[in-house]
């Protein structure tokens, strides 16, 4: 009766039937790897459990917290979906994380998703690339991190009297001073980050600089940005991506705050590229900075060939897109990283007095009033279970994903008991979540919950894969031990500055902040005692 409809019909029959023969097939070629490979399905959580469990632990802030009940209600390795299409596998086993970082780095890749949540903020970067192009990031990155730039002491000196200057005056009555650390700590490791990373004289100086100030139009812009980007990146996929277009059409006729956020944090970023520029074309020459120093100078005028990495970048291109980018991803991972773990590790502090009074001592036993050396920092050993605790419990950047290039296999979580490996699909995203990992009881002990820092004492405790607060393999933080040194620097020198701290937080328990990193919601919120009441 319509033969033309019928006639159209044909074609779209034969495309559905092409479709479902290529999935079949593929289907059946996925079959038979894993089968190859002795594979076995893991545990099961349901596409609404998990969505409602999520939705209810975010109202919370206890995502991070739900995530390391699930793993020991579920299974160390699980497979389940949320908002996307296609399920996902979390794992918080060893083992299997090991696979995804080191062991099979090549096969796993950071994938779209990682682009898309990363780009509208940083751009392309050593943290959103793959491949070659991460590989050319990570040979401009390195050099700046060298000895002699980890060890400029005199640069975290500088911050850290930035930092006593914007603490509010001492209390007369009862020689305290009641702050909050946080903000202070995240604009310190701003500051040292930027001077690292672009040299003393376009260094930030947001502890001092005004209201309005490129700096701190830069960190309002920036901590705005990153604290919604993870909710619209949910968003942005799956069976909520149509809500997403049609906020997103919403939100522009009005003013996308997000979107103005980013582009001040670009726009900041392109002021300091534009400078450095100027200078570059002007002035061949070494530079002196302020003091009459040559850049990269210790406190006695001598050189320490400090290696800055926006000039290791210029060898290579002067293209200001390029150098926005590439500087901007090591600023804030800078900053965020070693902020957030001072942050914590002062929290911390204020609720166990014990254990700041057995850290103390050893700063004063080692350095009689003397401001720390090198050498000295590193023999810390109280300091250093300190940073090692913190970090296990509150690791600056709690959990990661990769995807995986082809098909492959993790080595456990399939089968009843969780023992045989697991068929990982070419494209299938894999999930770990480091805050669980580093509450496992079978790495930690039953205690593995609780704060003490002294369980580093036991020489037995060698958590290897079960302990990665920098992440590990190929792609192990660069600047992990710039943040350990200037972390140690300036807890010994809180120490030398106060005599004792006490919390001013009715809260007693750390609650999450997401971001790109994670701190802690309510701040740093304490009362610190001047060492010397004549001062």
């Amino acid at each position: 009766m319509f033969p033309l409809l019928d006639f159209a019909l044909i074609p779209i029959g034969v495309i559905v039937l092409i479709s479902a023969t290529k999935k079949l097939l593929r289907w059946r070629q996925d079959q038979a790897f894993a089968d190859s490979h002795g594979c076995k399905p893991p545990a099961k959580l349901s596409r609404i459990e998990n969505i409602k469990e999520v939705l209810h632990a975010n109202e919370k802030h206890a995502w991070l917290d739900m995530w390391y009940r699930r793993y020991s209600r579920v299974a160390p390795t699980f497979e389940s979906a949320t908002v996307s299409f296609d399920p996902i596998i979390f794992t918080n086993e060893p083992e299997n994380i090991k696979t995804i970082l080191a062991t099979d780095f090549n096969t796993f890749g950071l994938g779209h998703r990682r682009k898309e949540l990363m780009d509208p903020i940083v751009g392309p970067g050593i943290f959103s690339s793959d491949g070659q192009a991460w590989r050319h990031s990570r040979a401009l990155i390195r050099p700046s991190l060298s000895k002699a730039q980890i060890s400029n002491l005199p640069c975290f000196e500088r911050h850290f009297q930035d930092l006593l200057t914007a603490l509010p005056p001492v209390d007369k009555l009862s020689n305290q001073v009641e702050v909050n650390l946080q903000p202070l700590f995240l604009r310190m490791t701003l500051d040292s980050a930027s001077e690292t990373l672009l040299g003393r004289g376009l260094s930030f100086r947001s502890l001092l600089d005004p209201p309005g100030s490129k700096s701190l139009r830069f960190l309002d812009a920036f901590d705005y940005a990153t604290k919604v980007v993870h909710m619209r990146h949910a968003l942005n996929r799956g069976y909520t991506k149509p809500y997403s277009i049609a906020s997103r059409l919403w939100q522009g006729r009005k003013g996308d705050r997000f979107e103005e956020s980013c582009k001040t944090v670009h726009a900041v970023m392109d002021d300091v590229v534009s400078e450095y520029l100027r200078s570059h074309y002007q002035k061949p020459f070494e530079k002196e900075n302020a003091d009459g120093k040559k850049e990269g100078a210790d406190e006695s005028g001598s050189e320490t060939q400090k290696h800055v990495l926006i000039d290791a970048m210029a060898e290579s291109t002067l293209d200001p897109s390029e150098l926005r980018y590439e500087v901007l991803n090591v600023l804030i991972a800078g900053r965020d990283t070693t902020g957030a773990l001072l942050s914590n590790v002062f929290f911390m502090l204020a609720r166990h007095p014990d254990v700041w009074d057995r850290v103390r001592a050893e700063v004063e036993e080692t350095f009689e009033g003397r401001l720390p050396d090198f050498e000295s920092l590193h023999n810390l050993k109280q300091v250093r279970y300190l940073l090692n605790e913190s970090l296990r419990l509150f690791p600056p950047l709690p959990f990661n994903m990769r995807v995986a290039n082809f098909n492959t296999t993790l080595p456990k979580g399939g089968g009843p008991e969780g023992k045989d490996p697991v068929f990982v699909k070419e494209g299938q995203q894999v999930n770990y979540h480091v805050y669980a990992l580093h509450r496992s009881k079978e790495t930690f002990g039953p205690d593995a919950e609780d704060y003490r820092p002294d369980r580093w004492e036991n020489p037995e405790l060698r958590p290897g894969w079960g302990y990665i607060p920098f992440n590990g393999g190929a792609r192990v933080c660069l600047g992990q031990q710039l943040a350990l040194t200037q972390a140690t620097y300036v807890v010994v020198r809180m120490m030398q500055e106060f005599t004792s701290i006490t919390r001013r937080d009715k809260r007693e328990e750390w609650q999450e902040q997401i971001t790109l990193n994670t701190k802690s919601l309510h701040g740093t919120k304490v009362a610190l005692m001047k060492a010397d009441k004549e001062s």
